[in-house]
């Protein structure tokens, strides 16, 4: 098997809701995991991903080909309502350094999730970006 065959997936995110939901699928699943498939699931405890830096070491450490993005800071209704500028910065750091690192290292495929916490409260459905609280 190539270098080029070989899918190295990082997940960041990866002991939240929905990155544990794909981490259990990829170990109990064998049919949804390829031979050619390698998984790395990442915590907040692994890597802050909202500095560039540790962002950097952490693509070079696991060199990804692909990237599942479902990090964010999230925190509860109360702390997203009381510091929602904070969350908002944080997540967007978190955002702008996985998306570039990933550029800068080659990353094929990049697949990113957003938490729903930055949309407003009460909504219409379907929402979409341009409802984004700043």
């Amino acid at each position: 098997m190539t270098s080029e065959q070989q899918k190295r997936v990082l997940v960041t995110g990866g002991t939240g809701l929905v990155g544990l939901a794909i981490k259990y699928v990829v170990e109990n699943e064998s049919d949804q995991k390829k031979p050619n498939e390698e998984y790395f699931f990442i915590s907040s405890s692994e890597c802050d991903l909202r500095n560039l830096e540790q962002t950097e070491a952490l693509f070079k450490k696991y060199q990804p080909t692909h990237v599942i993005h479902l990090a964010a800071l999230v925190g509860g209704l109360f702390r997203n309502l009381s510091r929602n500028l904070d969350f908002f910065r944080d997540n967007m750091h978190i955002n702008d350094n996985v998306l570039s690192v990933a550029y800068q290292t080659g990353v094929k495929k990049v697949i990113s999730c957003l938490s729903t916490c930055i949309f407003p409260d009460k909504t219409t459905y379907p929402i979409d970006e341009t409802m984004v609280i700043i």
